[in-house]
């Protein structure tokens, strides 16, 4: 009888945890945890050009089981890092937020002013350098400063980066934590903005020394191809960096930026925030914002046509897959609400475009200014009319125009109307026509969502399709053409439907629509329209 009455309870609890298993996880009225993931200068098109190496489980299962906007852009011209990641947060164009560019002219004393840096912070337990960050050059809120104040900070914001200014910057001003990657003692740190010292559990994971770790190998192919040589002997084809000598030689833990491993260590630093913080476990909503910054540094340095880039992907893939695979198990993806996006795109290399027939160059903007100036001295006599120039704007010496009691619309129209024939400028901008007019589409639309009355100069000029301005990196992205623009957008998890969007959507547009999720007010500067799609209507 005791048998039988225990095998009656065995079949009865074995049948409620196969009950249990099998019902259906529904998502809450909210999303516990949202967690916004920007991958640096990643095209849209990488989500097809790659998908060969990827694991069922990684960047496929956001693609097959999410929404796909594919006709998502940035809608400015200044495609940047910091304006890309701060868009995104804030649902509003740099013309708003006041992010026109990662760095731009003071009007008062002629200093670049670095848009994440802030001397009044200091760094805790730092040893490299230029590592106080704060988001005290913002000027509009972010979804997640919104939700803060809806509910009296009961909502957690934490920003990881590689980069302190993009940690820094995309926390918004309301964030609980950002860290970032200090590359002098391979740490994870913050700044006196956040807190007064590191949390015990930041410093039990850099106690665990994983940049050591991932830099003691040498970087070669995940997936290297086989070719014959005609001894008939099997040679691999790729690269292969030894990045313990490359460490040796910097003598810091910078070359790790530049490599793969940089996603996997802010991934890895991204699961253990969200453990230590409990971060997704109650009913008031946290936001993660994770910037893989590693894809950026790689893309610059090789190429987009690179062994190197296809390879971070693939890895990257997996990190993905891992993050994913994590927040299941510890949250439940029904309670999750996972974004991938970019903070802008990238072209090919000028040199891979001219190879193939395609009309491309560089950009000497220093030949372009002396000339400028030598310009300007015949027609209004000699003096420094130039105060700077930096991303495409030309800041002219406004006290100097003034004291000569020259006309600075009339000089401005001058200027545009000379740089137009230096080969590779295509239009050139006096941001006095800007102030007066309103552009509703095209180039002059991108301008005026890039120019803000105080920090941009006074003639914006904008590079042929293919054009780049001439530095010490392969690409980069500063352009409103559709390589620089166009992003890829995928939302995945809670009460996200399978679907692919055709339709024009701005990176606007993102925390406008989150905002709407969460049943709060949109971010105070935000242009953009919610994502109606995605709410079911």
């Amino acid at each position: 009888m005791r048998k039988l009455f225990s095998f009656i309870l065995l079949y009865i609890f074995s049948t409620q945890i196969v009950v249990s298993q099998n019902m259906p996880k529904v998502p809450g009225d909210k999303p516990r945890l949202v967690v916004v993931a920007v991958v640096d200068q990643m095209r849209f098109d990488y989500l097809y050009k790659f998908d060969n190496y990827f694991t069922n489980d990684g960047f496929k299962k956001l693609v097959n089981e999410g929404t796909v906007c594919k006709n998502a852009h940035h809608n400015y011209l200044l495609t940047q890092q910091l304006p890309g990641y701060v868009t995104i947060m804030s649902g509003a164009e740099p013309a708003s937020h006041g992010l026109i560019a990662d760095k731009w002219v003071s009007r008062v004393n002629n200093k670049l002013i670095e848009a994440g840096v802030d001397n009044k912070v200091k760094a805790i337990d730092a040893h490299g350098e230029d590592l106080y960050f704060s988001p005290g050059h913002l000027r509009t809120s972010f979804f997640s400063d919104e939700l803060s104040l809806s509910n009296h900070g009961r909502s957690k914001v934490v920003s990881i980066a590689l980069d302190g200014d993009v940690a820094a910057l995309a926390g918004g001003h309301t964030a609980d934590d950002a860290f970032w990657f200090d590359h002098g003692s391979g740490n994870w740190i913050t700044s006196t903005f956040y807190q007064d010292s590191l949390p015990t559990w930041v410093k039990q994971f850099n106690a665990k020394k994983l940049a050591d770790v991932y830099l003691d190998r040498k970087w070669m192919p995940l997936q290297p191809e086989k070719e014959v040589e005609d001894s008939g002997r099997f040679t691999l084809k790729g690269f292969m960096h030894d990045l313990v000598n490359l460490k040796k030689l910097t003598n810091n833990y910078r070359v790790l930026k530049r490599t793969p491993f940089g996603n996997k260590l802010t991934k890895d630093f991204a699961i253990s925030a969200i453990v230590n913080d409990s971060l997704g476990k109650d009913n008031h909503t946290d936001v993660l914002v994770v910037g893989f910054n590693a894809p950026g540094y790689i893309n610059q340095k090789n190429g987009p046509m690179s062994d190197e880039i296809s390879d971070t992907y693939h890895r990257l893939d997996r990190d993905i897959e891992h993050f994913l695979s994590f927040l299941d198990a510890e949250i439940g993806n029904e309670h999750v609400l996972f974004l991938l996006t970019a903070d802008r795109g990238t072209g090919y290399t000028p040199k891979y475009l001219k190879k193939n027939g395609i009309p491309a160059g560089e950009f000497d903007h220093k030949k372009m200014t002396a000339v400028l100036k030598a310009y300007l001295n015949v027609v209004y006599g000699k003096g420094e009319w130039i105060q700077n120039y930096s991303s495409k704007q030309i800041y002219l010496n406004h006290q100097l125009i003034e004291d000569a009691k020259e006309d600075l619309h009339e000089m401005q129209q001058r200027i545009a109307r000379f740089l137009i024939q230096f080969s590779g400028i295509a239009d050139a901008m006096p941001t006095s026509v800007l102030q007066k007019s309103s552009f509703m589409e095209g180039i002059n639309y991108q301008m005026q969502n890039s120019y803000h009355m105080q920090r941009s100069g006074d003639v914006i000029i904008n590079l042929e399709p293919g054009w780049i301005e001439q530095t010490d990196k392969k690409v980069l992205q500063n352009s409103g053409y559709n390589y620089d623009v166009h992003v890829p957008l995928i939302w995945y998890g809670w009460k996200m439907p399978r679907l692919t969007l055709y339709r024009d959507i701005k990176t606007s547009d993102i925390a406008v629509t989150l905002s709407e999720f969460l049943e709060i007010a949109p971010p105070n500067g935000s242009t953009g329209n919610v994502i109606e799609e995605l709410l079911g209507r």
